[in-house]
């Protein structure tokens, strides 16, 4: 029920709240165009008006009220069609080619029937749930419930912690933001590897203190660890560049980084009984 009702459900209303949102506002962020200059219109480029655009325009018998004024004119812009169609068409058909291709050449296939007196070993998920079950060996609360919520709540605030204007739909639209991006990548790079490192060789705390209390390897573990490293990097960034935005990026690349190893670590060299292996072919054969 789930996940074949109620999560499609939220999704279709999400999407459906995202993309009003967007006519609403008069579209997504994009990078400020000069006054003045040429737009597409009827297939021809044509001048258009160089003052700041006042007027706004009603949507009659569709909707009650005014687009929001966004205070710009069509300059640089051409028409959806037949421009985004084709190039949305040839994204969609090279996708699939792509995925024909990997389906082809890399096979996938069913295995016997579940049984439950001899589960699988290892037992993973789909790889793109594998971060997060590196994460649940460590804590099945903090990895499997804590640590995302963080992750997707810190995300929802950043639109509303940066109200700095300027470089909005530009890739490091500030100055600075990518020498913090590229600082943040070989950081959280270089923790993450440092972290599964001492795991590996070392373990950890019920490795050292076998009698330790359970609540101990819920509240200190390598991945609350890391969480906390990631957020006084993100302070640091805050407090040298005086920028929530430059904070914000260098939160996300952390994140970023981090899942992304986490996900390659736990696809290629967690075995069974969720041990270290260098490579598959290494596991011991029953």
């Amino acid at each position: 029920m789930l996940h074949v009702f109620v999560l499609p459900l939220a999704l279709v209303v999400l999407l459906s709240v995202h993309f009003w949102r967007i006519r609403k506002d008069g579209g997504m962020a994009r990078p400020e165009d000069p006054m003045g200059g040429l737009a597409e219109w009827g297939g021809e480029l044509k001048p258009v008006f160089e003052p700041v655009a006042t007027k706004t325009y009603g949507l009659m018998a569709l909707v009650r009220g005014k687009r929001a004024t966004v205070n710009r004119g069509p300059e640089n812009t051409v028409m959806s069609w037949p421009h985004l169609f084709w190039a949305e068409l040839a994204v969609f058909m090279v996708t699939v080619a792509v995925t024909l291709i990997l389906s082809y050449y890399s096979d996938a296939p069913l295995k016997e029937l579940a049984n439950p007196a001899i589960p699988e070993n290892p037992a993973k998920a789909p790889w793109y749930f594998l971060g997060l079950q590196e994460l649940v060996s460590y804590s099945a609360f903090m990895g499997g419930i804590l640590i995302p919520a963080i992750v997707l709540f810190g995300l929802a605030l950043i639109p509303f912690l940066d109200r700095r204007p300027g470089g909005e739909g530009l890739w490091f639209g500030t100055p600075g933001e990518r020498a913090v991006a590229v600082k943040s990548l070989f950081f959280s790079l270089a923790v993450t590897v440092g972290m599964l490192a001492v795991t590996v060789n070392y373990g950890w705390l019920r490795t050292w203190f076998p009698e330790i209390h359970q609540l101990w390897i819920i509240l200190i573990n390598p991945g609350s660890l890391l969480v906390l490293i990631f957020a006084a990097w993100s302070l640091y960034v805050l407090q040298r560049q005086d920028s929530v935005r430059h904070a914000a990026v260098g939160l996300f690349i952390c994140f970023l980084v981090g899942f992304t190893i986490l996900t390659y670590f736990a696809t290629v060299h967690r075995g069974p009984n969720w041990k270290f292996f260098w490579w598959p072919s290494q596991w011991p054969v029953h």
